[in-house]
């Protein structure tokens, strides 16, 4: 069985990746300079350009993992659809949207975190719940 988790972003929020990965355009020119076997960080280098020029293009990333998918419980997939829907800024907040016990949800938000499929963000005293992904296609 394979999962593919979808996910669609601006070419500037993907500009905005490029900027906290390698610092600036110029730096990974640098690094590529002393790295040219490093063809992840050409396909980025030849990406930023293309973003840059094309900042409003929408771009859709996919990955695809052959897995049980067991870990996507009920529960789970019905935390992924309150965090599309409601976008709680705690998971308190989020625990109250599908009425569950805090500590059970926060147990759930973790396992999807490490999975990869949410991140958390500190946003004051909370952790908000964001996810990195715009659809999940299973394929049977």
């Amino acid at each position: 069985m394979q999962i593919k988790f979808v996910r669609k972003i601006k070419a500037k929020d993907l500009i905005k990746e490029f900027e906290k990965k390698y610092g600036s355009l110029e730096r990974l020119e640098r690094y590529l300079e002393r790295h040219p076997d490093d063809y992840v960080a050409l396909m980025d280098y030849e990406d930023w350009k293309h973003f840059l020029e094309n900042p409003d293009v929408e771009v859709e990333e996919g990955e695809i993992f052959v897995t049980n998918v067991s870990f996507l419980t009920p529960q789970k997939l019905q935390l992924l659809e309150a965090i599309k829907k409601h976008r709680p800024k705690s998971i308190r907040e989020l625990a109250e949207k599908v009425g569950r016990d805090v500590k059970n949800v926060y147990m759930d938000v973790k396992e999807l975190e490490k999975i990869g499929l949410i991140e958390l963000k500190d946003s004051g005293r909370a952790k908000k719940v964001e996810l990195k992904y715009n659809e999940i296609h299973i394929i049977i």
